[in-house]
This record gives structure tokens, C-alpha cells and sequence, in this order.
């Protein structure tokens, strides 16, 4: 028993050690490296919610999104009957097929972006770690860029002859009797934050600089 205890006791020591050691709080995640990974994983959630709803533009009976449009009530969701389109094909207007891809896009940018934040949290401090930050910086930039591109051309699909038939005298940026509707709204949102999150990866890359001349000092 006294064994025992003497070698809790030495590994509970060694632990502490280990805690209170450069190395291990060079490996710890930053304040703002935690905000950059909580960041980009809830950004990229909100993102592919946004996506999947029909909410872009609506009446009180019909609404339709980039990949799916409903018809029903909209204070009874219980009772529309949504249909999705799972292919580019069965998308109705050209400009809503080019706003898919470069949104789907935008957002596997976005995705990727967030998987390389997360492994960059777990991954030594150092050289490996830097080429991560890196990358994940410019997939995220390049998630921005598309994802604005296909917010932009989106509205055009209101001239077509699916959007006149539920919007009436719709035309392009002009939404006719349809309303803007929330998953549009916080498809904006979203991006507009993601705007931050290169800036925030920048800051991060360069206290990983700081802490290698520190730990080479």
C-alpha cells in the first residue's frame, strides 16, 4: 500500500512538472486561438444551416432556398412539403445553379478552413504548426470571396420564370411580392463574421512566431 501511494505520489509530482514546464505552455491554446476554433466550427454549422433552408425569399405560402423550396403555411412548418433538389439539373434557373456551386463551394472551403483550425489545436508548437495556420488562413479567405460571389448572384434567379411564378413581378435585386427571408439574412451574417476569422489566424500565427524565438532564447 505504502508502494502504492509513493508512486501516485511521484507521477502526481512528475505531472505537475510536466504542467508547469515552457514546452507544455507553448502546446497550450491561446485565448484567441480558442475563439478562432470555436469561431470557425460554429461559422461553418450556421453556414450549411443556412443552405439547407428555404427561407431565402418567401410568400405566406411558398418559400425557396438554394437547394430546396417549400410550399405550405409558414406558421405550420409540420404541413409543407419541401422539395429538394440533389442535383444541378434540377435546379430551374441558370443563375440559381451558378449561386449553388459557388455557395456549396464557399462553404467546403469554409469546412476544410475550420478541420484545419481544429488539428492545428492539437498538433506541437513549431514548424509543423505554422504550415497549418497557414493554409487553413487562406482557405478561409478564399471561403469569404466565394461564398459573397454566389450571395451576389443569387438574386438574379429572381428573373426567372420559378421565381415570377411565386414572386409575381419580380426581377433581378427585386424580390416582387416575396420577402427576404431569415436563411438569406443569416447567410450574410454568417459571412460577414467569417471576414474575421483570417485576421484572428493571423494574430495567432504570429504569437506561434513569438513563442519559437522565445523557446530558442
Amino acid at each position: 500500500m505504502q508502494l502504492f501511494n509513493g508512486m501516485l505520489a511521484y507521477c502526481f509530482a512528475d505531472s505537475i512538472q510536466m504542467v508547469c514546464s515552457s514546452d507544455f505552455l507553448f502546446m497550450m491554446v491561446s485565448c484567441m486561438g480558442s475563439l478562432w476554433v470555436i469561431l470557425s466550427l460554429i461559422l461553418t454549422l450556421i453556414s450549411g444551416f443556412s443552405l439547407m433552408s428555404s427561407a431565402w425569399y418567401k410568400t405566406d405560402t411558398i418559400s425557396f432556398g438554394v437547394f430546396v423550396h417549400c410550399i405550405g403555411p409558414k406558421n405550420m412548418p409540420c404541413n409543407q412539403t419541401c422539395i429538394y433538389y440533389r442535383t444541378l439539373e434540377e435546379i430551374p434557373d441558370i443563375f440559381g445553379k451558378i449561386a449553388a456551386v459557388l455557395l456549396f463551394g464557399g462553404w467546403l472551403l469554409l469546412s476544410f478552413g475550420a478541420v484545419l483550425v481544429l488539428s492545428w489545436t492539437i498538433i506541437p508548437v513549431g514548424l509543423c504548426q505554422r504550415r497549418v495556420c497557414t493554409p487553413a488562413r487562406y482557405a478561409q479567405i478564399s471561403a469569404v470571396v466565394v461564398t459573397v460571389l454566389g450571395l451576389l448572384v443569387f438574386p438574379f434567379n429572381l428573373h426567372s420564370q420559378f421565381a415570377r411564378q411565386i414572386c409575381g413581378s419580380s426581377f433581378i435585386y427585386k424580390s416582387g411580392d416575396c420577402s427576404l427571408g431569415w436563411g438569406y439574412m443569416m447567410a450574410i451574417v454568417t459571412v460577414m463574421l467569417s471576414c474575421f476569422l483570417p485576421f484572428i489566424g493571423r494574430y495567432n500565427l504570429n504569437e506561434i512566431k513569438t513563442k519559437i524565438l522565445l523557446s530558442k532564447m
